[in-house]
């Protein structure tokens, strides 16, 4: 094949992969308009896209190392988005929902920052990215069968397909992880400080069965030893946390994954638990959306800083916002102690307004941070603009 040749199948295959991002965006929007047969028919175009880009257009054949980086990037967060849309659409709806779903979006999101920092570390080893393995693809088919299966409500199937996606997604965690330490080359052994660090993201599925373990979305009513263990394993984040980067300076152990890491963990188990706080009414949906929307954006511009050999070092607002998060969710599960109502008098009247207060003070707190972030990174987004 002539390097022409191999140009112009690349071309082709960005233009697919760009037309399945936009059936993806499609799939969002028709779901917030409540068109589920029409967004479910969406993904199963989206799904056939996905077969012709692999199979068709070889695109893990032809396609340039970075860039077949970022399309995966892109894809695995667009999964991501339309299963956290649509268990958000459940909670507006006032349905209940399932506590899988939001499991499913954790490993989802888990999978898509586990991915992209290992393939980024293989990249800047001069290495070459492993195709993709038949785990990996099964796994991004039956997620995309989960997505049309919850759109549709059926829920005979929901759960189901749910486990079978989480299954798959550590058995293609499990596999590319087997790929990259089988190299020599890639075992290093892993610091105590990026350990303390992995045990947040670890954790963070046990923290949703232990917030819903009475298959109830109503937090008062769980019993007092759940949510003194919930409480615990808050607190056990924030001082895993505190001590990760310190160890890591004390014993010399700083490292490029560490300082990725860090930031990715805290997401995922601040971003889990204000999903937690929806389903129970602690926390609205607008103010959880804002929250998303600044971490995502800080996180795709940290993203676009490393792509071009820069690391974006953490701002004085970021650690003042993570924490107040800290503090903002511990004093909410604290409040929501059952001995609480019986020390303070007239403490329901009080406890009617104090979540929804302390997210409004998390959520203006972690904007103005994405503001701060954004204006002092202005020489990182004019290499893009």
């Amino acid at each position: 094949m002539t390097e022409e040749q191999t140009s112009d199948i690349r071309l082709r295959t960005r233009i697919w992969s760009v037309m399945r991002a936009i059936v993806f965006i499609a799939v969002i929007v028709f779901t917030w308009m409540g068109m589920a047969k029409t967004a479910c028919a969406l993904v199963a175009v989206a799904l056939i896209m996905g077969w012709v880009n692999l199979y068709q257009l070889r695109s893990q054949e032809i396609e340039k190392p970075y860039y077949r980086l970022w399309l995966n990037v892109i894809d695995g967060f667009l999964s991501f988005a339309v299963m956290t849309s649509i268990f958000v659409r459940d909670l507006m709806q006032n349905e209940q929902p399932e506590k899988l779903l939001a499991v499913g979006c954790v490993f989802l999101l888990a999978r898509l920052v586990a991915h992209t920092l290992f393939s980024l570390g293989v990249l800047r080893e001069g290495k070459s990215l492993p195709r993709k393995r038949r785990w990996s693809k099964l796994s991004n088919i039956v997620i995309t069968i989960t997505m049309g299966v919850y759109l549709l409500h059926l829920e005979d199937y929901q759960q189901i397909c749910m486990v079978s996606s989480i299954l798959l997604i550590l058995a293609s965690t499990v596999a590319y992880a087997y790929w990259y330490y089988r190299d020599p080359a890639h075992r290093k052994p892993l610091s105590i400080a990026s350990q303390l660090t992995m045990s947040r993201i670890v954790l963070t599925p046990f923290f949703l069965w232990v917030f819903f373990y009475d298959n109830d979305l109503d937090y008062s009513n769980n019993s007092i030893v759940f949510k003194s263990l919930a409480l615990i394993m808050v607190l056990g984040f924030m001082l895993t946390d505190f001590l990760d980067g310190k160890l890591a300076r004390a014993m010399g152990e700083v490292s490029t994954l560490g300082k990725y890491l860090d930031p990715f963990s805290d997401k995922i188990s601040n971003m889990t638990i204000f999903m937690c706080f929806i389903a129970t009414g602690y926390a609205p949906v607008w103010m959880v959306a804002l929250i998303y929307f600044r971490e995502s954006s800080v996180e795709t511009l940290r993203t676009l800083a490393a792509s071009e050999g820069l690391i974006m070092p953490a701002r004085r607002s970021g650690k003042w916002k993570t924490a107040l998060q800290g503090i903002g969710i511990v004093a909410i599960l604290i409040g929501a102690l059952d001995p609480m109502a019986a020390i303070i008098p007239s403490y329901q009247t009080f406890w009617n307004v104090f979540p929804q207060a302390v997210m409004g003070v998390i959520t203006a707190i972690t904007i103005i941070s994405g503001i701060d972030y954004f204006v002092a990174s202005k020489h990182i987004l004019k290499k893009f603009v």
